[in-house]
């Protein structure tokens, strides 16, 4: 599938070597004695000490816990049974990678762990803790996750004392990576393909509330290159603050930012403004980046929110360039300015695919034209135009609460 990215930051890809999945492989007799786990972890949650003295990392946690940080995560699949949650909470949660989701549970008679975590970089990464010399490898494509264009990469070993099965994934859209892994005596006509598309929920998908009613143009809200989506996923992502009592932007961040979340000021056109963001992500330049955030600008001497913006991950920070503010995503650039006290996509472009992979190209103004009968060809260029208008401003910096 032809895809637009923007190759900002974030190249270098962090190995998570963690091992709560692979500690619970090692305590089934079936488990082939090849597997290795890293030493610096404990074994599965719930375990108390690990074998080198060292606290367990992971702790126990709710479904609706997990989901507050883990967004755009899975759930049991139907016929589950002895469903487990967990988490193992960054030692840094201004940086990458971030904190990471687990659950555990059994399908027929197959114990199974399913894992998300932010990570950086825009590739498939391993943090499922399966070490084994895998005997049989394959990629493809997952029918559900990402609209059915997620790129996957499966591993199994076949031993003489049993199999282990590994199928990963990442959402570059976001920046989480994902793992499925599955131990058993034997896993002959196991798919666990199947299974990952099994856990999908749409439900915990950014964008999944959006309301189902259509645009004054008649085009539906839930279109995912919408404006109306697109400021959908930035009212579901960026941070909800009650500002009441607050008179100046410092008031905010003393009083009502919390541990984690980020804030910078900038200028959009001849306005400053006051960004606060959900959380930061260390871009491995010494500074420190975000993809959403809560706008907010003086009016009558107080602040006053205008808007939110998103991205669609860290691939894509948010950015500024000459006096405008730019958000993406592998299917669309925004361009913002401020009007009438209010933040307002002043130009977007947009590409759709098929289920061939070919990209269909699309762009609106807020000029007063009516560019739906535009030339592919054409809103294509202008695509391109704001990706190197993005990629050529400044990075937005922001400073990160640490309380």
């Amino acid at each position: 599938m032809k895809k637009k990215t923007i190759a900002l930051m974030l190249v270098i890809v962090m190995a998570a070597g963690l091992a709560g999945c692979a500690g619970k492989a090692e305590e089934q007799s079936a488990a082939p004695a090849e597997t290795q786990t890293d030493e610096t972890e404990s074994s599965a949650p719930g375990e108390g000490e690990a074998q080198n003295g060292m606290g367990n990392p992971w702790r126990d946690c709710t479904e609706e816990e997990a989901y507050q940080y883990g967004p755009n995560g899975f759930s049991a699949p139907e016929g589950a049974t002895d469903v487990h949650w967990s988490m193992m909470e960054a030692a840094d949660k201004t940086a990458l990678p971030g904190t990471m989701i687990q659950m555990d549970f059994t399908l027929d008679g197959v114990e199974m762990c399913a894992r998300e975590q932010a990570v950086p970089g825009e590739e498939i990464v391993d943090i499922s803790g399966m070490y084994y010399e895998w005997t049989v490898e394959d990629e493809g494509i997952l029918a559900n996750w990402a609209g059915g264009c997620m790129p996957f990469k499966s591993y199994r070993y076949v031993g003489d004392e049993g199999y282990a099965d590994v199928i990963l994934w990442f959402d570059i859209e976001t920046g989480y990576a994902y793992s499925l892994s599955a131990v058993a005596p034997d896993l002959d006509g196991f798919d666990i393909q199947a299974v990952a598309e099994a856990i999908y929920d749409p439900d915990k998908q950014i964008g999944a509330n959006m309301p189902d009613e259509e645009d004054l143009s008649g085009q539906a809200a839930d279109d995912e290159n919408s404006n109306e989506a697109i400021n959908g996923y930035a009212e579901e992502t960026a941070p909800s603050i009650d500002i009441t009592g607050c008179d100046t932007f410092t008031q905010i961040v003393d009083k009502k930012l919390s541990d984690g979340m980020g804030y910078a000021n900038v200028t959009i056109g001849d306005t400053d403004v006051l960004l606060v963001s959900s959380g930061t992500f260390d871009n491995l330049e010494g500074a420190f980046n975000a993809i959403d955030a809560a706008v907010f600008e003086y009016k009558d001497a107080a602040p006053f929110e205008i808007g939110k913006v998103c991205s669609g991950g860290t691939a894509y920070p948010l950015s500024v360039n000459n006096g405008y503010l730019y958000t993406g995503s592998n299917h669309w650039i925004c361009k913002y300015a401020i009007a009438d006290d209010k933040l307002m996509i002043m130009e977007k472009a947009a590409v759709s695919y098929d289920t061939d992979g070919n990209g269909t190209y699309s762009y609106e103004s807020d000029d007063g034209g009516d560019y739906s009968d535009m030339d592919p060809a054409e809103a294509e260029k202008i695509f391109d135009d704001l990706v190197n208008e993005m990629m050529e401003g400044e990075v937005v910096e922001f400073s990160t609460v640490v309380k």
